[in-house]
């Protein structure tokens, strides 16, 4: 797998369309594999000095190209590296910093009703941490720290449908508790609006 990263030029007027919209992002996203390639993208938009990216990690190799030409600087490439070298390495009692884009959300039931409910956000801080901390423990680690750095709400239109998504940005440091699990959950993504800039799991060793 590959862990990529392209530069968003800020002073493009097209880039704000970028930046604002998870529907353009995820749409232009998509130009850069070949049709054929139905494999999971996992992305998020990251900032790093200031200057915004688009963050993305895949199966192949994307081609920025299309990107590149309508929201980024000329004869940018972007940046990819391999990192099925560092998933393999993973083992239970690693520690690692971490940063993470979700999507808290859990599902509501009517009380008397078989189904399983409908899908609402986490809305206060409290419980989107409780929420990622409950995630790590399905995802094979704990949070040995954690910091909420950043709580959005996103609109989008979606086949003439205004679609809301609450996101939250998370740090810290944790530990791998079961290296098959985390694994899984760091390549397949975590939560759901993975299409959306959400699930991306980043790590940096201590």
């Amino acid at each position: 797998m590959y862990l990529s990263r392209v530069r968003i030029n800020r002073s493009r007027r097209a880039s704000m369309k970028f930046l604002g919209s998870l529907q353009v992002a995820h749409a232009t996203l998509a130009s850069c594999f070949p049709p054929e390639d139905e494999s999971r993208k996992l992305w998020r938009i990251d900032y790093l000095h200031g200057e915004p990216y688009l963050l993305v990690l895949s199966q192949e190799r994307p081609d920025f190209a299309p990107l590149v030409e309508q929201y980024g600087y000329a004869g940018d490439k972007g940046e990819s590296r391999g990192c099925q070298a560092l998933f393999d390495g993973l083992a239970a009692g690693s520690r690692y910093r971490f940063r993470f884009c979700g999507n808290p959300v859990h599902s509501k039931k009517t009380p008397g009703s078989r189904d399983r409910g409908t899908v609402v956000p986490h809305v206060t801080a409290a419980q989107q941490e409780e929420w990622f901390r409950s995630k790590g423990e399905q995802a094979g680690f704990a949070v040995d720290d954690l910091v909420l750095v950043q709580r959005d709400i996103r609109k989008f239109s979606r086949r003439g449908k205004t679609v809301t998504l609450h996101t939250a940005v998370f740090e810290g440091l944790l530990v791998v508790t079961d290296a098959e699990k985390f694994r899984r959950a760091i390549t397949e993504g975590i939560g759901r609006a993975k299409a959306y800039g959400c699930g991306l799991l980043t790590l940096a060793r201590l």
